[in-house]
């Protein structure tokens, strides 16, 4: 069996249907069901159901697909060793990161990049957890780091990159309680508070976190762009709940004040996600180091603006 077979079987199950495999991968679609069709026929087994509106893997399919993914992971790093072999670190990759690391640890790790593998080049992909994770699965973005509260599907793998703390960030000159380094969401009367869509998978934990806590808010909007929730909290009454290292540039409180939940804390977990048939390069494996390293530097930072 050809690796092109296992590459073209891995994306009818992972697209669910031929027409959108044969896009994913620049290829026929009648020359994908060819090769599927030659497998099933050599093996006489069948691996997916078809029907007018795409394809269902069979319990053939799925176990099928488990042992596919491992092959296919296994002749990339073959590939990746034959680099390793030559000492060269290249390529051109494609990342998918948050607005939280695209404000806070980029431009750091870029800069690193530039300096320690000139021979790498990066492009950045800026988005929220679901649309990241669907590039990362349909193969348009090596990795990226999404926050673990996400739910994947079954052609990823994860990694644990770090916990942040949750933090009320307010305009500066707006003054509210706070206790040892922390704030309590219960004491602040008339709490209008800016929150992310619901497609967003910090928002189940926000809306969950209010729920338990018994905290009643005054209003509630919903925006899902950062740069917009920074500018209206920094301009008005309204307040929001975001992580502790996309705060950073705020701690000098000139335009807004940070300061960390507290009774009881909220916490953030980020992870690295990419898929499972493809490990990560050399390439990107020495950008998931310095990224690492930054964000480690960046999390002993105490996310607590001056003056508060």
């Amino acid at each position: 069996m050809k690796l092109q077979q296992l590459r073209y079987f891995a994306a009818v199950y992972e697209m669910g249907s031929f027409s959108a495999a044969a896009e994913k991968v620049n290829a026929t679609q009648s020359g994908l069901s060819m090769h599927v069709s030659q497998i099933e026929k050599r093996y006489d087994v069948l691996l997916f159901t078809r029907s007018s509106s795409g394809v269902t893997p069979t319990e053939a399919g799925r176990a099928f697909y488990l042992e596919a993914v491992k092959v296919l992971s296994s002749a990339r790093q073959a590939e990746d060793r034959l680099k390793t072999l030559s000492g060269a670190v290249v390529g051109h990759l494609h990342i998918g990161l948050m607005p939280t690391f695209t404000r806070s640890v980029l431009t750091a790790v870029l800069l690193r990049m530039g300096t320690e593998y000139p021979e790498v080049r990066v492009s950045i992909s800026e988005a929220y957890s679901g649309a990241l994770a669907d590039e990362v699965a349909e193969g348009r973005l090596e990795f990226a780091v999404v926050p673990a509260s996400f739910d994947l599907n079954e052609g990823l793998e994860s990694r644990a990159m770090g916990e942040d703390q949750e933090c009320l960030v307010y305009a500066r000159d707006r003054v509210l309680p706070v206790h040892d380094g922390g704030i309590r969401l219960r004491e602040i009367d008339h709490l209008k508070l800016v929150v992310p869509g619901p497609t967003n998978a910090r928002r189940q934990r926000i809306e969950t976190y209010l729920s338990v806590n018994g905290i009643k808010l005054a209003d509630k909007l919903e925006l899902d762009t950062m740069h917009g929730t920074l500018d209206l909290v920094a301009n008005s009454d309204w307040l929001s709940i975001l992580p502790g290292i996309l705060c950073l540039p705020d701690l000098d409180g000139d335009r807004r004040k940070v300061v960390p939940l507290a009774d009881p804390p909220l916490s953030v977990n980020y992870m690295l996600i990419h898929a499972r048939k493809q490990p990560l390069s050399l390439a990107a494996q020495a950008f998931v180091n310095v990224l690492q390293e930054e964000l480690n530097s960046s999390l002993e930072i105490p996310p607590l603006s001056r003056g508060t």
